[in-house]
């Protein structure tokens, strides 16, 4: 939890409401907050129902990792502080730990009918890529709802706190490389408070592209993606890079050339609108919500901040092999 007094409340009462008949302990990992919301969590520590600890801000993989060292019990969930679980959650996603090689099972993000436009664009997305998985078992599943057992965990080690985002998908790819299968439950569900603003948008996507880059240098065998992100998706980038290209090279190269680079470049940016608009009219289709038109501008903006975050990745790689 990091300044969470927004929704936190809403979280742990979901939680606490859980139709699941074993015994769970709730941990707060407070990351240092400085708004209200460790005053929130505060009343349900008085009256027993939670134990909070707290540190300073260090960041979600290591507020992540500390949790999971003081957890008793053999499975432990990883609910992020803006998400809602549904009430069955718990009980549908226990179900599947009867099979000793499962390692990890996440349930499916909704998003809430009254997010803002921004939220929405993240909410839309996701789940348009999680109705595309047709199979129960996946390649990634992400720390934000999904429950772990504990001694996989100790078998692979804990989240690596070089990863700001990537974390959970390179925690995915270890586990499944120490022989345990990953479970996507679409049965169970929570609603997902995506980050409301323009700002925090873009920021999260220049994270995520830049943990995906990470990811890459430490899984080369993963330079396709997985189950959430596959090749679509990791093409946006090299497309757009050469729509760039063709299109700054047919201002400066000599006039026979430069219809070929112009018509290249229009090329490449129509192929990314195009898929993009193909995947906006299945979200449309789903959510009953035209606003879901503006997607292919939304990905069309986060394919530039996907880029920069390869540049500067590049350069910063770059440097290290000088030093």
């Amino acid at each position: 939890m990091y300044n969470a007094k927004k929704h936190i409340r809403k979280v742990l009462d979901a939680i606490l409401a859980q139709d699941y008949q074993g015994k769970i302990e709730v941990i707060v990992v407070n990351d240092g907050s400085s708004d209200r919301s460790l005053d929130i969590i505060y009343d349900f520590e008085k009256k027993g129902k939670i134990k909070i600890l707290n540190q300073p801000n260090l960041g979600a993989v290591t507020a992540t990792n500390n949790g999971f060292k003081v957890a008793q019990h053999d499975v432990i969930c990883s609910i992020d502080s803006d998400v809602v679980l549904h009430k069955n959650w718990l009980r549908k996603i226990m179900e599947e730990f009867c099979d000793p090689l499962v390692g990890a099972v996440q349930g499916y993000y909704k998003t809430p009918v009254n997010a803002s436009f921004w939220a929405r664009m993240m909410g839309y997305d996701v789940e348009a890529r999680y109705d595309a998985i047709s199979s129960k078992y996946v390649t990634h599943v992400c720390t934000g709802n999904t429950a772990y057992r504990k001694a996989a965990i100790n078998k692979v080690g804990l989240f690596d706190p070089a990863f700001q985002y990537g974390y959970d998908n390179d925690m995915s790819y270890r586990l499944q490389k120490a022989g345990y299968g990953l479970v996507f439950r679409k049965d169970a569900l929570c609603d997902h408070y995506w980050k409301p603003d323009f700002k925090s948008y873009v920021r999260q996507q220049y994270w995520s592209g830049y943990g995906r880059l990470q990811l890459i240098r430490k899984h080369g065998d993963r330079i396709t993606g997985d189950s959430v992100s596959g090749i679509r998706m990791i093409l946006q980038v090299p497309l757009l890079l050469l729509c760039i290209f063709s299109l700054s090279a047919g201002l400066i190269v000599p006039v026979q050339f430069r219809s070929f680079f112009l018509r290249t470049g229009l090329m490449f940016l129509v192929i990314m609108l195009f898929d993009r608009l193909l995947f906006s009219i299945r979200v449309i289709r789903k959510q009953k919500d035209f606003t879901a038109l503006f997607l292919p501008v939304v990905h069309l903006l986060r394919n530039f901040v996907w880029s920069w975050a390869f540049l500067q990745w590049s350069i910063r790689r770059f440097k290290k092999t000088k030093e």
